[in-house]
């Protein structure tokens, strides 16, 4: 994924903070009166109320910029993160609309910030095994192997599809691979699971929710390729997934350079 995708996040990000601020003071604005007829004092009580909602939201979005962009960790939890992102993500759609961005592009560079993050914060991540969670779409549509939820196993290795392949290298590097059919059966693996954190691969709409609903939980999006069309024999890029085992792999080898040198 082009590092660059963040840029366009973050700019609408922006756009959207400015779009709340309006909104927060028309209906201050609007409400006022009202409020003052109940206390004199509760108008401005409300109103700085706002305005510390407003900037902690502003500031965050400025930690989360910075965090992006220089790879630092500057958030000091994933809560932190995970709550600056829930509060973001629906004022960057809305703004996207207004703006007539196109959806998919949004998500994409929202991904894009989300790696961004977690490579920020991987020094943060508890030990344990990496779960490679895969959709069930990148399996070939004329296999007749159950490969869902538990039975990875069954893949007879036959090529069709990419499976096969990040099977191997789940097996190389010690990961759980799961490959599930939808929202219900990921979370239910994720619990099962209790993985450290996630590889995850799928389109744009399915990543961008299960980043959000896996929160705080890291997640490391990779994208797949739709040569045919939406949910139907999709394919991964091997190296993108690589590259992702090798951020987690650095993050590992850091984290335990620092716990030698203590």
């Amino acid at each position: 994924m082009d590092p660059r995708e963040k840029r366009l996040f973050i700019l609408i990000s922006e756009g959207g903070l400015v779009l709340l601020a309006v909104f927060i003071v028309v209906a201050w604005y609007l409400i006022a009166p009202r409020l003052g007829e109940f206390h004199p004092d509760l108008p401005g009580f409300i109103g700085l109320l706002a305005a510390v909602a407003f900037g902690v939201v502003a500031l965050g979005l400025g930690l989360v910029a910075v965090s992006a962009v220089t790879g630092q960790r500057v958030l000091f939890s994933q809560r932190i993160t995970a709550t600056v992102v829930r509060i973001l993500f629906p004022l960057v759609l809305m703004a996207a609309t207004i703006l007539g961005i196109d959806k998919d592009r949004v998500k994409r560079s929202f991904i894009a910030v989300n790696n961004a993050l977690v490579g920020a914060g991987r020094d943060t991540i508890r030990p344990g095994k990496l779960l490679l969670l895969l959709p069930h779409c990148l399996q070939a549509t004329s296999c007749s192997h159950k490969i869902t939820g538990g039975l990875i196993e069954n893949c007879h290795g036959c090529g069709a599809c990419v499976i096969a392949s990040l099977l191997g290298l789940a097996r190389d590097n010690g990961l759980a691979l799961v490959v599930a059919t939808g929202g219900t059966l990921a979370r239910r693996v994720i619990g099962e699971v209790d993985p450290s954190a996630i590889i995850a691969v799928a389109c744009e709409a399915d990543l961008t929710s299960g980043i959000r609903d896996s929160y705080p939980l890291p997640v490391y999006g990779v994208l797949n390729e739709r040569p045919h069309g939406p949910c139907r024999d999709t394919t991964v890029d091997l190296d993108s997934v690589r590259e992702a085992l090798h951020f987690f792999a650095e993050g590992r080898t850091a984290e335990a350079r620092t716990a030698a040198a203590h």
